[in-house]
């Protein structure tokens, strides 16, 4: 430092300007006058704020997000304006509107809203919705000369608040612009802007050669028809403007905050109808309308804060400073923030900004998914991070220019550092998507082989609810695509592997906070993160990690202990077991050379119970529990309860003691839990094979699993119930077949009675128990691992594990069969 530099150990900071007999540095010298010279504060009404000005969203700003709540507490001192007696009642007052924030610099009357937009806008929507409705007055009703006057003034000025002539070829746009995902300045036509400049720019705008047509299984995508509908676009502007209605039927992308948007513009428009409806004439409506909108411009009073030719960052430090004061601002609009001032100054600024904000249009602008997709990118790239809810709580620490008290380094406080953190965040986007996105064709993926078996097995995991996996798959996708030397045979086997630890997990109860750790742990363990090189070994090696951790810190899901476990379950799961025969079906199939052509969709298939979920169809002839438990025979313990069960399934309601309905309940109980939902008495079928009543009895089941050709035979879990794998006989069924299809032609008035008895009968808790350990095995085999050696014992001596599993469900079924049951 120089020996004649001033600084706060030798020198005095006069703000007094007067002579001292030390050294001295006057205060402007010492310090910018920033916020002394550059800061205005004064009390404005909302027609003055908004009058001959532009406002303009920045890039560090969080989207449109208020909600219906806050539109409704805006309203209510509307209303209370609107039903009072303007004369005789002194609860009406002005309204102060709160504060706003805005940056302007000099020459430009373009004020940079720093804080105050979700209130602008709501005003201008708000604005817009009485506009419409005194444009729509018919002129010629109005009676009163001076009325119909003071309506053409009120058009006029209210145009004058929201709208600015631009040049001859733009003519008139919105004097307020939000930020990208809002309003999209590099669109010829914005979607806040289309919705500010009436019904004829929005039908344009929805028909516009650049409206992008998606999948409409996308979860951002609507219809076009659907959208014509909230932007209010009558039928006569339709007609009017004859646009191609061919695309009424496409899909786009909605954002969230674009939905908050027409939200509040249908709320508003409500609202304004209801003032309309309750007038008597024209001139009332019109009056209505005039006063409404000189009170919402005159009565309704801001403090007004002008920051006149600031830095960046000193506007940055007011937008943190009203954040840390309270200011609902959530997680990815602080960040979106700290990306906008990380690169304030940087060449290539608007490059980053971009990709974060690709990032954000990714997801829909969904603040949810956005914070999920970070949170799992961030595991991937930080050793420090042990879980993705971890990841979570330090999103805003990592997405930070300074250290802060976190084990997470902040990586946007040097250039380099944040331009290698929103490459990686920006380029893994689609992987992520892809692995994520159910709606999403197997050919999507970015694979050059076996895209069809990894999607199966993805679209399954994702239906599990269990998303640990994902920072994992996430790198090892992005790896496999990018490594020449990788291919998707080898994704594939690790998908496999993580499936059938998963179904372990779900088979055996335990919660899925078990993987809370060890997907993250192996990223790390075998450097799959996108900043390192990972090992080609990667893909064995990261499987057999697996499964040793696994095995080490829970030894249920291994071996006779998983066997036992599984083969001693009651109630099953439906989606787990619909999931679990979705899988073993597929199997299947690939090994049949069937796979391409026979894959099961996981969208389009259901789990149908055998015996069904309504136990009696019909009171007088419950057929099913008569027949499941041979009640005629009188074979099991619990008959008389069964028996007690339908005695008063028979009566009604009323007529039933208190103790008489919880006996009756308590057994339906029973039977759901022991049998109705036993992996034995489950089918699976595609939705071609859906049938109309799952309670009927089994003689009318049956030609409805049959009549859609070789689906139902081709489902390798419903063997059981075939005539070439299964227990019923080929004549029988080809008999019952043909006369139930004469039956629904008129032909024949019912099915041979000795046919019906035949496929009634086929279903009893005997055949339920041999079913199940058919399926047992099936089980056993699809989530068996090559790595370890005969873990089942099938390889050895399949007929003996076979035994093992009988005799086990032998003794299970006794226990559920006594009078101990219940």
């Amino acid at each position: 430092m120089a020996d004649d530099a001033r600084t706060l150990y030798n020198a005095y900071i006069d703000y007094d300007h007067v002579d001292l007999d030390i050294a001295a540095v006057a205060d402007h010298v010492a310090m910018q006058q920033i916020a002394g010279e550059n800061f205005e504060m004064e009390k404005r009404t909302v027609g003055d704020v908004l009058s001959d000005r532009t406002f303009n969203v920045p890039e560090y700003q969080r989207l449109f997000s208020w909600k219906e709540t806050h539109h409704r507490q805006l309203w209510s001192d509307l209303q209370q304006f609107v039903e009072a007696d303007l004369v005789e009642d002194s609860d009406v007052s002005d309204v102060f509107f709160s504060s706003m924030y805005f940056a302007v610099d000099k020459d430009s009357n373009t004020h940079e809203i720093i804080d105050g937009q979700q209130r602008l806008t709501s005003i201008n929507i708000l604005l817009l919705s009485i506009l419409e409705e005194l444009r729509a007055l018919d002129p010629e009703s109005i009676q009163q000369e001076t009325v119909s006057r003071l309506r053409d003034g009120s058009i006029q000025q209210i145009e004058s608040l929201l709208y600015r002539f631009e040049n001859p070829l733009k003519g008139d746009v919105p004097r307020l612009s939000l930020n990208k995902h809002d309003d999209d300045d590099d669109a010829d036509l914005g979607f806040f802007e289309a919705l500010m400049l009436g019904p004829e720019t929005r039908l344009e705008y929805l028909c516009s050669d650049e409206r992008e047509s998606v999948d409409g299984r996308r979860g951002d995508a609507t219809r076009i028809s659907d959208l014509v509908d909230e932007f209010r676009i009558s039928d006569r502007v339709i007609e009017e403007n004859d646009p191609d209605t061919s695309s009424f039927s496409n899909f786009t992308p909605v954002y969230d905050s674009n939905w908050r948007l027409l939200d509040a513009y249908n709320f508003y428009k409500g609202r304004i109808e209801e003032v309309v409806a309750a007038a008597d004439d024209t001139d009332s409506e019109a009056l209505a309308l005039i006063n409404l909108s000189h009170y919402i411009q005159n009565s309704y009073h801001v403090g007004e804060f002008i920051i006149r030719n600031a830095a960046p960052d000193f506007r940055m430090q007011i937008f943190e400073i009203l954040n840390d004061r309270g200011l609902e601002l959530t997680k990815i609009d602080r960040i979106r923030a700290a990306v906008v001032n990380a690169f304030f100054d940087a060449d290539d600024r608007q490059e980053y900004v971009d990709k974060w904000e690709d990032i954000v249009v990714a997801f829909a602008t969904d603040e949810a998914q956005i914070d999920e997709y970070l949170s799992v990118y961030l595991s991937l790239v930080d050793p420090e991070i042990e879980t993705v809810g971890e990841a979570s709580a330090e999103l805003t620490n990592a997405f930070a220019t300074r250290n802060l008290e976190s084990d997470v380094r902040p990586r946007l406080r040097y250039l380099d550092d944040a331009r290698d953190f929103l490459d990686h965040a920006h380029d893994l986007v689609p992987y992520y998507k892809d692995i994520t996105n159910s709606a999403l064709e197997p050919t999507d993926l970015a694979l050059a082989e076996a895209h069809k078996k990894c999607h199966e097995v993805l679209v399954r995991l994702n239906d599990q609810r269990m998303n640990q996996w994902r920072p994992f798959i996430l790198a090892l996708y992005h790896h496999t695509v990018t490594d020449s030397n990788a291919s998707g045979e080898q994704l594939f086997d690790v998908l496999d592997t993580v499936e059938k630890l998963n179904f372990r997990r779900l088979l055996v109860g335990e919660d899925p906070n078990i993987f809370q750790e060890i997907f993250i742990e192996t990223v790390h363990r075998f450097s799959l993160s996108p900043e390192n090189e990972a090992d080609e070994r990667v893909y064995d090696d990261s499987r057999r990690h697996l499964i040793d951790e696994m095995r080490s810190s829970n030894p249920s899901m291994f071996s006779d202990r998983f066997v036992d476990i599984v083969t001693q379950a009651q109630a099953w799961n439906p989606q787990n077991a619909k999931l679990l025969f979705g899988k073993i079906a597929n199997e299947h199939f690939r090994g049949e050379g069937m796979y391409v052509e026979r894959r099961l969709n996981m969208g389009s298939i259901h789990l149908e119970h055998v015996l069904p979920q309504s136990l009696i169809h019909d009171a007088d002839d419950p057929v099913w529990l008569i027949e499941f438990f041979h009640l005629e025979d009188d074979e099991v313990e619990i008959a008389d309860a069964i028996r007690t069960y339908i005695e008063l399934y028979r009566r009604d309601d009323d007529e039933l003691t208190e103790d008489e309905r919880q006996r009756r309940d308590s057994i339906e109980e029973f039977i759901t839990q022991r049998f109705v939902n036993d992996l034995g008495n489950f089918l699976l079928l595609r939705d071609s094979d859906n049938i109309r009543a799952s309670n009927l009895p089994l003689v009318e089941k049956m030609p409805q699993y049959f009549d859609t050709g070789e689906d139902f035979r081709s489902i390798h879990p419903n063997r059981y119930f075939t005539e070439t794998e299964g227990v019923v006989d080929r004549s029988k069924l080809e008999d019952l077949l043909e006369q139930s299809r004469a039956v629904q032609r008129g032909e024949r008035d019912e099915i041979d009675p000795s046919l019906a008895d035949y496929f009634n009968s086929l279903w009893t808790y005997e055949a339920l128990q041999a079913r199940r350990v058919g399926l047992l095995e099936d089980t056993l085999d699809i989530v068996a691992f090559e790595q370890l050696d005969d873990e089942f014992g099938f390889v050895s001596d399949r007929d003996d594990v076979r035994e093992r599993i009988c005799r086990q469900t032998e003794r299970e079924f006794e226990k559920r069969l006594s009078l101990r049951s219940l």
